[in-house]
């Protein structure tokens, strides 16, 4: 099935609705969405047709269908056709899950889009350079350096100051160098921190450990988990366009191939635990998925808004 993308604005609409079905949206979010609809006839036609879209996913009952079942779903032929509607909205819900407001995604200091990376110097010659589909806000003053990850991946090339600590917050993570190398990433709930060069403090809100290079660590479900011995090399492939892995499940594999293209992947049944290593070229995410599919034979469906994996 040809993939169609939605168009930008559509795609803002869908977050901001996604948001505010979340639970997590406030007063000031209904607010920014007021404006938002108000800046063009063209903004509000896009708010209208995302509305449309999630009446179609409120209206659908999905007893009886399941994507386990080949082409041919036990459903009626309506809910047939309203499927990949419904999952394309559905889909954008999934965008809201770590737990950022759209508004404060589009916002933030530094962003990137699918397949981009951004390379920036900050004012204390700290390097930061930003992996596709990422955003991260910083502050630098006379007693502070700090940066937050809002989403995605980043490479911290931490210049040496013993008087003012360099901070990277990512979710519940929390990391306190004064000069080194590392790599933070952001896997769904997850965050996973990787030492290159010098020594890391990471920490949540009960324990923390001190980090080497070579080292790495992760936060699960919010809770600093024992670090692991790794090559270092690899955190950093990416930024010279190679994603390699080594015995990861498919769907943590997933994850990481967001970054590179701009259609959220789902991966269902049994496929989500097959193991996966190998070495891929960044630049081109569709020979990617083609070659993980191929090699662990497993389906691939491309819907609106959505690739499927099973």
């Amino acid at each position: 099935m040809q993939e169609h993308r939605p168009p930008p604005l559509d795609q803002e609409a869908n977050r901001w609705l996604a948001h505010l079905h979340s639970g997590r949206a406030r007063e000031q979010d209904h607010q920014d969405l007021d404006r938002w609809r108000q800046r063009s006839p063209a903004h509000e036609a896009a708010y209208q047709r995302a509305q449309t879209l999630w009446r179609h996913l409120g209206a659908l009952s999905l007893d009886g269908v399941s994507l386990d079942n080949g082409a041919e779903m036990a459903a009626p032929r309506r809910q047939r056709r309203l499927l990949p509607l419904a999952l394309a909205a559905a889909v954008v819900l999934a965008l809201v899950l770590l737990g950022q407001s759209p508004w404060r995604l589009w916002q933030a200091d530094l962003r990137t889009a699918a397949g981009e990376q951004l390379s920036r110097e900050l004012a204390d010659g700290s390097r930061l350079v930003l992996n596709g589909n990422s955003a991260a806000n910083w502050h630098l003053d006379d007693a502070n350096r700090r940066i937050e990850l809002l989403r995605g991946e980043a490479l911290f090339q931490v210049a040496a100051d013993r008087q003012r600590p360099f901070t990277v917050q990512a979710g519940d993570a929390r990391i306190r160098v004064t000069g080194t190398r590392f790599n933070v990433a952001r896997e769904g709930g997850d965050v996973l921190l990787t030492v290159i060069e010098g020594q890391v403090l990471a920490s949540d809100r009960r324990h923390r450990e001190t980090l080497n290079p070579g080292q790495a660590v992760r936060w699960k479900d919010g809770g600093l988990q024992d670090p692991v011995s790794v090559d270092a090399a690899r955190a950093e492939a990416w930024t010279r366009g190679r994603l390699i892995v080594r015995d990861l499940p498919l769907e943590e594999v997933a994850r990481r191939l967001e970054r590179y293209q701009d259609t959220p992947i789902w991966v269902l049944g049994d496929a989500r635990h097959r193991r996966v290593s190998g070495v891929f070229d960044t630049g081109d995410p569709e020979a990617m998925l083609t070659a993980l599919a191929a090699s662990l034979s497993i389906h691939q469906y491309r819907l609106p808004g959505l690739i499927i994996l099973r």
